[in-house]
C-alpha cells in the first residue's frame, strides 16, 4: 500500500494562489529600520551624553543642595533595570532566530539525505531544488536589502511548492523512504515560514522610544544631581551615559542583525550546500 502524501498545514491543497501559503510581508519599515546600527551607535551616544552635560549644566546654575541623592540613584536603577529587560528581550529573539538557521539545516540536510532513498529518476530533480533551497536560505537576511529579501521570500514560495510536486510521483512506488522524505519535506516547510516570520517582528517603536526617553531623563538628572551636589562624579555620570547608549543601540543592533555589526550565522547551511554538492 503506497504511502499517504500530506502536505501542510492540513490543507486538501500545499499551494495558495501564489504557489504557497505567503508569510507575513517584510518590506514593513520600523523607527529602528531606518538608520543602521553603526550609525545609530554615535547618534544615541551623543543624545546622552548631551543629557548628561545639559543636567550638569542646569545643575551648576541652580546650585541647590540636596541632602541626599536617592531619588536619583532610583531613576537611574530604574533605566538600568529597563535597559537589562530590553537587551535580555532582544537577546532571546535572537537565539530564536539562529536556533531556526540550525533547525532549517538539519531539516534541508535530512530531505537531501531522504532524497537518495527515492527512485532514481526522481533524485536530480529533488536534489537541484534543495540546492536552490539552500542558496537562497543563506543569503536570507545577510545584508539589509529589502528588495532582495522580497526576492528571497518570493523564491523560496516558488520552490517549496515545486518540491511537493515532485513528491507526488514518489508517494506510491516506495512507501517507506517516500513516507519518510515527505515527512521531512514537511518539516522544512513549517521552519521555512516560521524563519521568514521571525524576520520582520521587532521590538516595537513604542518600546524603542520609551528606552532612550528614559535613559535620557535618567542620565539628565544624574548629571544634574552629581553638579548641584559637589559630589564630582561628573566623569562617572558621562561614562555611565556612554554604557547605556550603547547598551540601547545594542539592543537594536540584536534586534535587526542585518543592519548591523551583528550577523545571524549561516555556516550550518553552508555545511548543508557542501554535503548536498554541485
Amino acid at each position: 500500500m503506497g504511502a499517504k502524501l500530506s502536505f501542510p498545514w492540513g490543507a486538501s491543497r500545499p499551494f495558495g494562489t501564489d504557489g504557497f501559503r505567503s508569510p507575513p510581508r517584510i518590506g514593513s519599515q520600523m523607527l529602528d529600520q531606518l538608520i543602521d546600527a553603526p550609525v545609530l551607535y554615535p547618534i544615541v551616544i551623543l543624545l546622552l551624553v548631551g543629557a548628561a552635560e545639559l543636567g550638569a549644566w542646569l545643575g551648576r546654575r541652580l546650585r541647590q543642595q540636596s541632602e541626599t541623592s536617592e531619588p536619583m540613584t532610583t531613576l537611574t536603577a530604574s533605566a538600568l533595570g529597563l535597559v537589562a529587560f530590553s537587551l535580555s528581550h532582544a537577546l532571546s529573539r535572537y537565539e530564536v532566530r539562529r536556533a531556526l538557521v540550525l533547525e532549517q539545516a538539519n531539516a534541508i540536510g535530512s530531505t537531501a539525505r531522504l532524497a537518495t532513498l527515492l527512485p532514481k529518476e526522481a533524485q536530480p530533480a529533488i536534489l537541484n531544488l534543495l540546492r536552490e533551497c539552500v542558496a537562497v536560505r543563506i543569503g536570507l537576511r545577510r545584508t539589509y536589502d529589502p528588495a532582495k529579501v522580497e526576492r528571497d521570500a518570493a523564491k523560496s514560495r516558488e520552490l517549496l511548492p515545486e518540491l511537493w510536486r515532485q513528491a507526488v510521483p514518489v508517494s506510491q512506488p516506495q512507501p517507506l523512504p517516500a513516507d519518510r522524505f515527505i515527512g521531512s519535506l514537511h518539516e522544512v516547510t513549517k521552519i521555512q515560514e516560521r524563519r521568514l516570520e521571525s524576520a520582520q517582528y521587532y521590538v516595537p517603536n513604542a518600546v524603542l522610544l520609551m528606552l532612550l526617553g528614559v535613559a535620557i531623563i535618567a542620565v539628565g538628572f544624574t548629571g544634574y544631581q552629581s553638579a548641584a551636589t559637589h559630589s564630582h562624579l561628573h566623569a562617572a555620570t558621562l561614562m555611565m551615559a556612554v554604557t547605556i547608549a550603547i547598551v540601547i543601540v545594542l539592543v537594536v543592533d540584536l534586534d535587526q542583525p542585518a543592519r548591523g555589526f551583528i550577523r545571524v550565522p549561516a555556516q550550518a547551511l553552508v555545511d548543508v550546500a557542501k554535503e548536498i554538492g554541485p
